[in-house]
């Protein structure tokens, strides 16, 4: 008989392993009643999104996104206070946001709550009707003056996050699909990273133990690729990547991940740790046929040395802001960004 010290947890223990009063009361929906789960919107790298009709006058459509589910009976003891870990960091980002995107709901999707089982953990959010920036450069790219405004509207959502006070906020998983779109058509940031706590293995179902950072390869700054400590620039660098996603369907060097497919990822490390003139390359060619300021902006946020990067002020500061016209790129403005950049230390 398996002794009480080495008794693994039953299946009800996630519960057991929260940390007692850790959650917000006011985020947990313990209950279902009255609510209707609809269509699957939406299927990505931690779980599937369904459509759920709520009883609440205030939000009576939200999205439920379930997170992968968790095999616990074949957990070390190791493996037990690692999930611990994870939980309690998971947990702490979701009060985090919670109250960050009430604090700014333009630019940050609304979270409404979330529901703990044994095994089993849904994150609910307001419903976005038109979906991700991504499911509309499936067939063709952005228009230069639409992808611009969605590129403005995500650094106005960034720039809070960076200055948000009393803990400033790196996103971490800047992307399309991660841009999602109002009725209005207007750029809201979800997805800050938070689902990698939990990240479940794809293959064998189980908690994965070596998803420490946040991220998307393709979108990742040097920094991030090659395990170095990373700030708030970070994000500047996959907001440049997305701009080249929006402008031309994909990120940057989509032909490299086509090329290696399953070693892209360790490739892309060793590029990023290699000698410069055999990293990959990154600058406003990635985006040939953006207009010539564009590119110089995507050249300007393209810069490997985290501390010579360009913070979020600086890109919104090349900005003119003008209702009839758009956002329009500021040639000084631009130039002036240029000389910073080459003139930093």
């Amino acid at each position: 008989m398996e002794s009480e010290k080495f008794k693994r947890p039953s299946p009800a223990d996630l519960l057991n392993l929260i940390p007692a009063e850790s959650i917000d009361t006011t985020l947990l929906i313990k209950s279902f009643d009255k609510w209707v789960k609809g269509d699957e919107i939406g299927n990505g790298r931690y779980g599937k999104v369904y459509h759920y009709q709520t009883p609440m006058d205030s939000i009576p459509e939200c999205a439920g996104k379930h997170l992968k589910r968790m095999q616990l009976w074949n957990l070390n003891d190791e493996g037990i206070e690692s999930l611990k870990k994870r939980l309690i960091n998971f947990i702490d980002e979701l009060n985090m946001l919670h109250k960050v995107s009430r604090e700014y709901s333009e630019r940050i999707v609304q979270f409404v709550g979330c529901h703990w089982e044994s095994k089993k953990i849904i994150l609910f959010t307001e419903l976005m009707s038109h979906g991700s920036v991504k499911e509309h450069i499936v067939h063709q790219p952005l228009d230069e003056n639409v992808a611009v405004k969605y590129f403005y509207q995500a650094a106005e959502g960034l720039r809070f996050l960076h200055h948000h006070k009393p803990k400033r906020i790196v996103h971490r998983d800047i992307k399309c699909d991660n841009l999602l779109l109002t009725n209005n058509y207007d750029v809201k940031l979800a997805d800050f990273g938070l689902a990698h706590y939990l990240a479940v293995d794809d293959d064998s179902n189980t908690m994965s133990m070596d998803m420490e950072s946040a991220g998307t390869p393709l979108f990742t700054a040097p920094e991030v690729l090659i395990g170095e400590k990373y700030g708030r620039r970070a994000d500047i660098w996959s907001l440049a990547c997305t701009l080249v996603e929006m402008l031309t369907q994909h990120p940057p060097h989509w032909e490299f991940k086509k090329k290696h497919r399953e070693r892209t990822n360790y490739l892309l490390v060793e590029k990023a740790r290699s000698d410069p003139d055999k990293q990959l390359k990154y600058s406003g060619h990635l985006a040939p046929s953006a207009s010539e300021s564009v590119r110089r902006l995507l050249s300007s946020m393209f810069v490997k040395k985290e501390r010579q990067r360009p913070s979020i002020d600086d890109v919104l500061h090349v900005f003119t802001v003008a209702e009839a016209d758009g956002n329009i790129i500021d040639h000084a403005k631009l130039s002036y960004l240029e000389t910073k950049i080459r003139t930093a230390v």
